[in-house]
Formats: structure tokens, sequence, C-alpha cells
């Protein structure tokens, strides 16, 4: 096995998950579904068995919390009962803890109580998803749910104290490491939903990851999290969309913040993109690399700035859908309804007009344009398929300078 060191993941041999394979989801039973694990302590004495003659097995102590039973728990494994994962995406911040060893308790305490830390398998958990049948109106679908039996809280260090467990070097060879485990442990308070209470115990350093959480971040979120508001963004270069059969680049793009969720140990925002006509989530601090210039309002617009007319308009005098109303190289916020009856939202910017007829003398009349829906490439949209048409002001300026 590849060597373990203290703070790795680990699970038992029999967990659905190897290696990277940790997006797997979990069907039938899946409270039989071990934990996933982090090392706290390895022995590894370099000894051999007197009758066998075979040498002794590293063993492990491995750390995780039980959600039902509100505690952590921790337990002795044999190399040879375990398998090694590796490490996955996080917004923890793990590298403030693993140089503490170089420092005294007293600037440790200083520098480190009150902080928030949280098991360093957080993210195993939060994200382990079980899936299951369920039976509605006489159809069967595949449903899935969070596992989230063995979520580690999130706690405050409220003491930080020297291990009496010792590192110890072998007396044989003084190069091999026989205990290995954390210089520090950090006394840590959580509140406890099964006992209704606050717990408290002492945790080594090494299987922990500092919470942080990005206060300006929320602060700017919370201040753009405005109805009927959206705000021009730059996309990325290998964002840029570009048109089918044309010089033209979709360069920019327009949101408008929904929602602001906290998950567990860390704050996502919900925002909905204009172009791609999606919700989509992204953790807080990424807020800075999208919106580098929203205190700037030239790059806030209300809808009226956006939105021009819409069709079909019952105001005074009836205008219904025609071809008239698709100015070519404007956009336009179009609902359509495809061959197979879906109705969806899109963005098109319009290139032409095609006249048809079939070969039953039936007219037919089809709106050609970039969709952004489908990556700037060419389609055409039956104008009787079209149940909405709102125009865009400047597309051009929103989206391509």
């Amino acid at each position: 096995m590849e060597n373990l060191s203290i703070g790795d993941f680990i699970c038992l041999k029999n967990h659905p998950y190897f290696e990277d394979n940790n997006f797997i989801k979990i069907a039938s039973n899946a409270n039989m579904t071990p934990p996933i694990m982090v090392i706290g302590e390895i022995l590894n004495k370099n000894e051999y068995n007197s009758l066998t003659g075979k040498a002794i097995e590293k063993q492990f102590k491995c750390y995780y919390y039980s959600h039902k039973e509100g505690k952590f728990h921790n337990t002795w494994f044999k190399e040879d009962q375990i398998k090694k994962l590796d490490s996955i995406s996080t917004y923890l911040n793990l590298e403030k803890l693993v140089s503490i060893e170089d420092y005294e308790i007293d600037y440790l305490k200083k520098t480190y109580l009150n902080n928030l830390v949280c098991l360093k398998n957080v993210d195993f958990e939060l994200n382990k998803k079980k899936v299951f049948i369920e039976n509605s109106n006489g159809l069967r679908a595949n449903k899935e749910q969070n596992h989230l039996d063995f979520l580690p809280p999130v706690m405050t260090i409220i003491d930080i104290v020297k291990n009496k467990e010792e590192k110890k070097f072998s007396t044989k060879d003084p190069e091999l490491l026989e205990k290995d485990c954390s210089k520090y442990l950090f006394k840590c308070r959580w509140y406890n939903p099964q006992t209704i209470t606050y717990s408290e115990e002492f945790l080594p350093s090494k299987i922990l990851g500092l919470v942080t959480i990005d206060i300006n971040s929320l602060a700017k979120l919370k201040d753009l999290k405005v109805k009927d508001i959206y705000y021009q963004y730059s996309l990325n270069k290998d964002e840029e969309i570009e048109f089918e059969d044309s010089s033209s680049k979709l360069k920019k793009s327009l949101l408008t913040v929904n929602e602001i969720v906290f998950n567990h140990y860390y704050y996502n925002f919900e925002y909905f993109d204009l172009l791609s006509q999606k919700r989509i989530v992204k953790p807080i601090y990424e807020i800075n690399s999208i919106m580098q210039d929203v205190d700037n309002s030239e790059f806030c617009f209300n809808i009226e700035k956006i939105f021009g007319k819409s069709y079909p308009s019952y105001k005074k005098v009836f205008t219904g859908i025609d071809e008239k109303i698709f100015t070519p190289n404007e956009y336009f916020l179009i609902n359509y309804t495809d061959k197979v009856d879906k109705v969806t939202k899109r963005v098109i910017k319009v290139i032409g007009i095609d006249h048809y007829t079939d070969s039953d003398g039936q007219d037919f009349i089809f709106i050609i344009a970039n969709c952004t829906l489908r990556n700037g490439h060419i389609r055409h949209f039956n104008i009787d398929k079209i149940s909405k048409v709102v125009e865009i002001k400047d597309g051009t300026k929103l989206f391509e300078e």
C-alpha cells in the first residue's frame, strides 16, 4: 500500500469509494456504508511475529464523527484493512495547521483560540449521495438526497494543550518513527443536536482544518441581492462564445443574485445568468473574480434598461408576433417550443428571416439566429412556435464590447 500519513483520508475496503471515485452514488441501504475517516496516529514498530516470522503490520488510529450519536469516534485499524482515498476539493484552510508544531503553545493560543475548525473529511461526507426509487402516479423515478450520517460539526477552539502522547523513534533504527502523532490537541466545542446541549472534545490538530468566512464577499453579496437588478460581468477567455459564421463573440453576460445559502461550513451564492438562462451556484469567494467592478454604476442595470418591448402586446392595440419585430443584429429573449414540445427560454441574435413552403403548399416563417443556449450556433426558429418575445436593448454593447 502507498505510504499513509497523519491527516490522510481512508475508509474500509467495503466502502464503494476507491482512490478518486468519490462521485459514486450509493443505492440500496446506504446506512450500511462506513464513514470516511482521517488518520490521527500511526504505530510502526517494525517488529516480527515470533511464531510466524511475518512483519507486524502498521496500525492507524482513525477518526470520524457519528451524527446519530453526536460524538467523535476513533478506532485502530491494520494497514491491510483499509484503503487510501485521494484528497478532494475543500474550502477549509488546511495549510495553516500543517506547521503549527514549530511554534510554542502560547503563540498558538494567541493565534487560534476562538477560531472555527472542522474535521478534514467534511467534504467527503457533505457531498455523499444516496439514491432510491420513488413511485409516483404509477411512474418509477430515481431520486437522490444527501447522506449525512457522518457529517462532522463546525467547532470553536476553546483551548490548546500539548499532547501527552509523544512521537517515538526506534531504539534500533534512528531513522524509523515508531509512533507518529500530533504535538498539540485542540479542545473543541460545538452544539450537539442529539443532546440539545454543547459538547466538547480534545482532537489532534492534524486532523482538522480551519473554517474561514469571507465577510467582505458576504457583505458585497448582501448589497447585490436586489430584485430586478442585473450586473454585467466579463467572461473568462475560455468561456467566451464565438458565433457560428460570424466574427462576433460573446464576451460579457448579465447576472442577478437570487440567494445566499449557507452550506454547513461555507457560503454559496446562487445567481441567474441571462445568456445561459441558468441558475448557477458558486462559493462566495468567487464573487470577486466574477464581478470586480460591481461598485461602478456603469455595470449595474435595472430591467427597464435591459428589456424593451414585449410581444404579444395586449395594450391599447394588440400586437402579435411577426417577422417585422425581429431586426437583424439585434438581441431578443424568446420562449420557444421545440419539436418534442419542450418550452425553453433563450437569448438569440437575429441574422435574418427565411420563408419556406412545404410540399402541401403550407407557408412557414423561420427566424435565423445565433442561439446563446446552443453556444452561438445558428438555429432556425419557426415563428409559430415562439410564444413570447422580449427586445434586449443595446445587446451588442451589453454582450460583445
